[in-house]
């Protein structure tokens, strides 16, 4: 008597490749606009917005925003992995980037005290990764798979 089992196996669609392709360019593209924040985000550049505090005091209330920018900063660039075509990659950088949109939701850049070149980085940070994860997150409502495969059978 023999068995027969099946097994899952994964195809590769027209959009797996360009899906990959998107998201590394689009990593590297988040990844410049959160360094390019950091360097901006001093107290020195947004002392006009908080007239009544010393640069010592922004100094201070600085910390937390840029340790969280420099975590961003590293997580940014786990989605230059998206060519290794590993569904962690996909996961993780899914994750970031729609928690990245919900921040260009809240974040007040004027309230921030962002300018010019500040608050272009910070749209394409926080913008094009919420835009990056929602065309992701069409794509495994579309697919139900990581990076766009196929699922199929074989026997």
């Amino acid at each position: 008597m023999s068995v027969q089992t099946s097994r899952l196996t994964r195809e590769p669609t027209a959009w797996t490749r360009p899906l990959q392709l998107i998201v590394a360019v689009g990593s590297v593209l988040t990844t410049i606009g959160t360094a390019i924040v950091l360097g901006y985000v001093t107290p020195e550049a947004i002392a006009w917005a908080f007239p009544g505090r010393t640069i010592d005091e922004l100094a201070g209330g600085l910390t937390g925003f840029h340790v969280s920018g420099v975590i961003f900063l590293i997580a940014n660039t786990v989605g230059i992995l998206a060519l290794w075509n590993k569904a962690w990659v996909f996961y993780f950088v899914l994750v970031l980037d729609l928690a990245q949109g919900i921040g260009f939701l809240t974040f007040d850049r004027e309230a921030a005290g962002l300018r010019g070149l500040g608050v272009f980085a910070s749209v394409l940070t926080d913008g094009g990764g919420g835009l990056l994860g929602l065309v992701m997150l069409g794509f495994l409502l579309r697919y139900r798979t990581a990076w766009a495969w196929r699922r199929a059978e074989r026997h």
